[in-house]
């Protein structure tokens, strides 16, 4: 790719020999020299002011050691000024011109004129999202001038948004052995290894990335996320912070942040980010899920309804919004309104064990026994439900049908002996049904449990 670079002399005639020198010396495509200008500075702790020229070398970014080199043997001061920054975006046309002028390609004439065309389309079909084509135009200029890292970049780009993310390394790695600050290929590489899962590899290109673009909130947000996806949260988090200091409504960082103190319960700071998010947007559903399981886990259930309609709002289908709604209107007693949204559920995922003994639960504490016993019933066709069987169990046993409920926890403690509430059922059997003996041997196998 492209730097640019900046230094400053005392006067115009050094400040040309400069210029032509890195010219000459195919150090630089381009070298500008501007002024007289007015520098201020401290020396010594005294304000000073002194009139200079300014030098602008545009040049590849490979040349940028061998350019500091030189400068510092042929600049007139002690310590020269030099500042480069690499460019983000370059005209391909004044890109192919500057290798060329710094013998940076070994294409030359019709076989350099054929690349830049070549590349130019190339990397317009993969914007286009036409891969094959691109792929074929791409192979075909890079065969043209094999060093181009225009070329390199845009076939790295290719693999990596077609998940071949092993071939895209290969072509980062390429323009980084020639020039290890490019930053298209640092970005474009750790993005790569977080395809293949590789979040360490990832960071770390990512991370030589950022040295040279500090601000880039799109790639502190990834390294946060990666971080996460390494349970490193002091990391994570002190990344999202980064890119919220850069730009404190950014979407993304703002997700990160509030899903790492959501997912680690620290709720009263996942809310504060997530709130955040939901002003900005709320059409976030995954969002509207977590901040109404917040307020549910809090057991502050009329708020967390008023998140999970909205989810479900946007989303009719969305169970973890429907599984929240129902939750909430369980706690408030709302059995009514539980059927309605865990039958929801239930249409779509009609061998949902869990839902089917909960919704029997529901419709047995609305007084809708025959309902309840379908779907306790529902419940155990699928496999073992400790749960339908004490709803089947607490409906015999209101009926009077004492020994079928008996059956019915015996069942539960055959397969789990120590099922707490299979007890507590039994021992309810036993006390109606008269049965003493088994009454006394229920207590003792709770007792026992209790101390345990």
């Amino acid at each position: 790719m492209m730097s640019i670079g900046w230094t400053t002399t005392a006067d115009r005639e050094s400040a040309e020999k400069l210029a032509r020198g890195s010219i000459d010396e195919k150090l630089a495509a381009c070298a500008q020299v501007d002024g007289p200008i007015r520098s201020f500075y401290r020396s010594d702790g005294n304000l000073e002011s002194a009139e200079e020229y300014r030098i602008t070398f545009k040049f590849i970014s490979e040349r940028t050691a061998e350019l500091e080199s030189w400068l510092r043997a042929n600049h007139p001061y002690k310590i020269p000024q030099w500042l480069a920054v690499q460019a983000q975006s370059v005209l391909a046309e004044y890109w192919q011109w500057a290798r060329e002028s710094q013998g940076g390609s070994d294409a030359r004439g019709p076989a350099l004129e054929a690349a830049i065309e070549l590349s130019k389309k190339g990397n317009k079909l993969l914007r286009s999202g036409n891969f094959q084509e691109a792929e074929e135009v791409l192979l075909e200029a890079v065969e043209l001038d094999p060093g181009n890292a225009y070329i390199l970049v845009g076939l790295g780009d290719l693999y990596r948004e077609t998940r071949k993310f092993n071939r895209s390394i290969s072509h980062y790695e390429r323009i980084l052995s020639i020039d290890e600050q490019n930053v298209f290929a640092l970005r474009g590489i750790g993005d790569a290894y977080r395809g293949l899962n590789q979040h360490e590899k990832a960071i770390h290109y990512w991370q030589r990335y950022l040295a040279c673009n500090q601000d880039d909130i799109q790639v502190m947000t990834r390294v946060g996320d990666s971080y996460k996806k390494l349970r490193n949260f002091s990391e994570s988090e002190r990344f999202y912070k980064q890119a919220l200091a850069v730009e404190p409504n950014d979407r993304y960082a703002l997700l990160g942040i509030g899903s790492l103190y959501y997912k680690a319960e620290k709720d009263t700071e996942a809310l504060q980010f997530l709130e955040r998010l939901l002003a900005l947007d709320d059409h976030y559903v995954a969002v509207l899920t977590m901040v109404g399981n917040v307020y549910r886990r809090r057991q502050d259930y009329e708020r967390g309804i008023v998140y999970y309609q909205k989810a479900v709002d946007y989303e009719p289908d969305n169970t973890f919004a429907l599984y929240g709604l129902g939750d909430c209107y369980r706690w408030l007693r709302k059995y009514s309104e539980v059927v309605r949204w865990w039958g929801l559920i239930l249409e779509k995922e009609p061998r949902n064990q869990v839902m089917h003994s909960r919704v029997g639960d529901a419709y047995f504490n609305m007084g809708g026994d025959e309902k309840a016993l379908e779907h306790y019933q529902a419940s155990l066709k699928i496999r073992f439900d400790p749960y339908g069987h004490l709803g089947m169990s607490r409906i015999y046993r209101k009926q009077g049908r004492l020994a079928e409920a008996q059956e019915c926890c015996l069942r539960i403690l055959d397969q789990a002996p120590e099922h707490l509430r299979g007890l507590e059922e039994l021992a309810e059997v036993y006390r109606e049904s008269g049965n003493e003996a088994g009454l006394a041997e229920a207590l003792t196998s709770l007792a026992k449990l209790a101390g345990k």
